[in-house]
Order: structure tokens, then C-alpha cells, then sequence
């Protein structure tokens, strides 16, 4: 059993194979639950936790939700080595809005995590004895409240269902996120962002045998350097079974013509500063225009190869 889940998740667990080894290495269930949401945010090597300010603060921080100021409809896609494909599908509807944030937020997430044509082996041996696929999903409802124009939360309940060959198990987690804007009037307006993401019950494919989910903590600042032309989060993250890693993430507007809107985006995590060759770096662009947002992120994983990742956003 032990070897079957090993080659069936080893592909899809790649990105975080570098992650910073502490005692609990690799002690953690649902691996899939690091792997990020937008392009946006991924350009900017995830370091989005005080931004939060579009759809997919529904992974990053739910309290971020209270920024929209309209229904907001995204979709994302991963494209990761070894033919491992991560969806991203989000929704977000706000109301009760007020002078610079909405009261209430409702918003609906899904994650999917799919690898194809594993080889089956029953046994140390070259012969496979047929494939089998595997997929991991996460579905999310989201709830987010704005206090006022400085302070918002938000949580999110989620159910997790991994599928593993005719292995399956189902469990549920929730998220909690924090938003306080410091001096949202001043001419550097700064943010601070907590955030709790994954916990919840137990995964277990087999009666008897369990893992925890991968709880995390992230604690993260950002800085509008330029009104609505450059902004900058750094943060702080902690996983249950990683050592204590640090990302920063910035991006910047560039006007067009009217109605088009450009953005250069780069950061740096140390999160995978284990893995030998290029990695931890990303970086990529956007294009706006009116209503709707595209976005592409690179993120090279040394020697495990390459990622990008895809993302349309649509604002009503």
C-alpha cells in the first residue's frame, strides 16, 4: 500500500518536494492543499496574503474578500511536470456595500488536483501492470466580513475528496483569515494579513492508518509604494511539516490605452531552497481590459522542471 501511494502521489507532490525539511517531513496528508490558486498571485510566488484583493483570496486569505466591490467569476490552470493538472475555479458575491469595502461576502472554490496513467506495480519491478489515476479536490464555501473600511475576517469551510486508485477518503477542513488595513488614507497605505488555512480531521485511506492535513500559518505586510501602480506583500509561513519560510511578491501597473491595463509581477520564496538549480523565483504579466483580467505565471522547480500557470478573471 505504502508503495502504491508513493508513486501515485510522487508526481503530484513535486512543487513541494523542496520544501524546508524539519522532523515532520512528508508526515502530512493533502499535500495538494500548498499548491496555490491565480496566476496573479503565483507570479508573485504566492506572497498575496495582505493583497487579497480579487477571488482567490479565497485560498489566500478570506478576509480579503471584503474588497470587491462586484460579483467577481475566475478560473485557473496549472501545468505542472510530469502531466500533473491543477484546476482552479472560484466565485465571489458581495453585498451591503459601504465607502470602500462590502459588509458581507459569499464565495464558492474548487481545487483540482488530477494525475493520469500511473503505473501500477506489485512489486519492486520494470513490468507495470496496467495504470490507474489519481485526483485530489477541495470544495470550498467562504464567508467574509467587513467591519469597516480597516478591519475585515473571513472563514472558510471546505470538503476534502481524494480518489487513489479504488482507494478514497473524504475529510473536512476550514480556513480562517484576518485583514486590517493600517491607514488606508495616508500616501503609503499598509496592510497586515494572519491567516490559518487546512485545519481539520484526518485523511485516511485505510481503516485504522491516518495523516494530518498540512495546517499552515502566514502572517504577511504589504505596502502600496505607488496608488494603484506599485504594491508589495512579504510574508512568513509555517506548515506543520516544513521549518518556518519567507516570500515576497510585488507587482506593477502599467497603463495602455484606455480601458487596457498591463502588470509585471515577480517574487521570491525560500520555500523550495533545498531544490538544486533555478527555483524559488517567479515572475509573469497580465492584461486587463474593462472587465475582464488575464494572467501567466512562470515558476521553475530547479531540476524537477518548470511550471506556469493560467488564470481569467471576470468582473460583473
Amino acid at each position: 500500500m505504502k508503495r502504491m501511494i508513493a508513486a501515485a502521489l510522487f508526481a503530484a507532490l513535486a512543487s513541494q518536494a523542496g520544501a524546508t525539511i524539519n522532523k515532520d517531513a512528508g508526515s502530512s496528508a493533502a499535500s495538494f492543499l500548498k499548491l496555490g490558486a491565480g496566476a496573479r498571485a503565483g507570479a508573485m510566488a504566492d506572497s498575496f496574503s495582505a493583497i487579497a484583493d480579487d477571488v482567490y483570496a479565497v485560498y489566500y486569505n478570506p478576509a480579503g474578500l471584503s474588497q470587491l466591490k462586484g460579483a467577481q467569476l475566475a478560473g485557473a490552470h496549472t501545468a505542472f511536470i510530469r502531466d500533473v493538472n491543477y484546476e482552479v475555479l472560484g466565485f465571489a458575491y458581495p453585498w451591503g456595500k459601504k465607502e470602500g469595502y462590502s459588509r458581507h461576502v459569499l464565495a464558492l472554490g474548487i481545487h483540482y488536483l488530477s494525475v493520469a496513467k500511473v503505473e501500477r506495480r506489485s512489486s519492486d519491478s520494470t513490468e507495470a501492470m496496467g495504470t490507474f489515476d489519481s485526483t485530489d479536490a477541495s470544495y470550498g464555501l467562504t464567508y467574509a466580513f467587513g467591519f469597516n473600511r480597516q478591519l475585515s475576517a473571513g472563514v472558510t469551510a471546505k470538503a476534502l475528496s481524494q480518489r487513489l486508485d479504488t482507494y478514497h477518503s473524504d475529510t473536512f477542513a476550514a480556513d480562517v483569515g484576518v485583514l486590517y488595513k493600517v491607514n488606508p488614507d495616508a500616501s503609503l497605505p499598509v496592510s497586515l494579513a494572519a491567516v490559518m488555512r487546512n485545519a481539520g480531521t484526518r485523511v485516511s485511506y485505510v481503516s485504522g492508518q491516518s495523516d494530518p492535513l498540512p495546517v499552515s500559518f502566514t502572517f504577511g505586510m504589504a505596502a502600496h509604494v505607488l496608488p494603484d501602480r506599485l504594491r508589495v506583500n512579504v510574508e512568513g509561513t509555517k506548515y506543520r511539516d516544513t521549518g518556518m519560510f519567507g516570500a515576497i511578491g510585488a507587482e506593477f501597473y502599467q497603463p495602455l490605452m484606455k480601458d487596457l491595463t498591463a502588470a509585471f509581477r515577480g517574487g521570491y520564496t525560500s520555500h523550495y531552497r533545498d531544490i538544486s538549480g533555478l527555483n524559488g523565483m517567479s515572475m509573469g504579466m497580465g492584461l486587463t481590459y474593462n472587465v475582464a483580467s488575464f494572467d501567466f505565471a512562470w515558476l521553475p522547480f530547479g531540476r524537477l522542471g518548470d511550471t506556469f500557470r493560467y488564470s481569467l478573471l471576470l468582473k460583473f
